[in-house]
């Protein structure tokens, strides 16, 4: 396998940012629900952005969320109504020349299975957080010993997927800061930043590539 492509999944693959989706529509019909869910996403783009480290970042989303299992479900099967418009294509055309197509998220995979396996990804070929639950189904934590719960933790997942599949060339694929560090710390070889869902100007800014667009980031991946 010459070459492997690694996708970011939130404001990515994904036209939304998981977590904040399903806050948002648990908390709908609650009192104070949506400056709550306010909230959440004012978080989730400082640590995007690189303002806020992204341990923290979870932590703190993971305390305002208040998620239970019977909320994960649902929004896990709206989400996979949610792809980014183009990217089932282009994902597909990958596979279709022989490159490895893989997803790495911050986000959890509770949320994202549905999503990922319409866009052809089988569970080998994701690498995601993973929440932690109490005995009445409430999200109380996550797991920390995940390398994708802290900043940083997607450069060592990008070079352990380029060593496991012998690939040449791995190329990392986000909007986020913390898919930039994929790149910085040479856990990928390349990286395109990706503005089709949101332009992220900490990340336009340093990315030696750029789409906005799912078209341009297919021809910046040779489709």
């Amino acid at each position: 396998m010459a070459r492997i492509i690694i996708f970011d999944v939130d404001s990515t693959l994904l036209s939304v940012e998981s977590l904040d989706f399903a806050v948002a529509r648990a908390l709908a019909s609650q009192p104070g629900g949506e400056a709550r869910a306010a909230e959440l996403a004012a978080i989730t783009d400082k640590g995007m952005a690189g303002a806020l480290d992204f341990r923290q970042s979870l932590e703190q989303r993971i305390a305002i969320a208040g998620l239970t299992s019977d909320d994960i479900m649902p929004a896990s099967v709206a989400l996979a109504e949610l792809i980014t418009p183009g990217m089932f294509e282009l994902t597909h055309a990958l596979r279709g020349k022989g490159h490895g197509v893989f997803a790495v998220s911050g986000g959890f995979l509770e949320l994202l299975g549905p999503a990922l396996s319409t866009l052809g990804f089988m569970p080998g070929d994701i690498r995601a957080n993973r929440f932690v639950f109490d005995a009445d189904g409430k999200v109380t934590d996550f797991d920390r010993d995940n390398p994708l719960s802290r900043s940083g933790g997607k450069g060592p997942v990008a070079a352990a997927l380029k060593s496991l599949t012998g690939a040449d060339l791995a190329v990392m694929v986000g909007d986020g800061i913390t898919d930039f560090e994929a790149f910085a710390s040479g856990g990928a070889d390349a990286f395109i930043g990706f503005g089709g869902v949101v332009r992220r100007e900490a990340v336009a800014q340093r990315a030696p590539a750029y789409a906005g667009s799912v078209d341009e980031l297919a021809k910046l991946l040779g489709v």
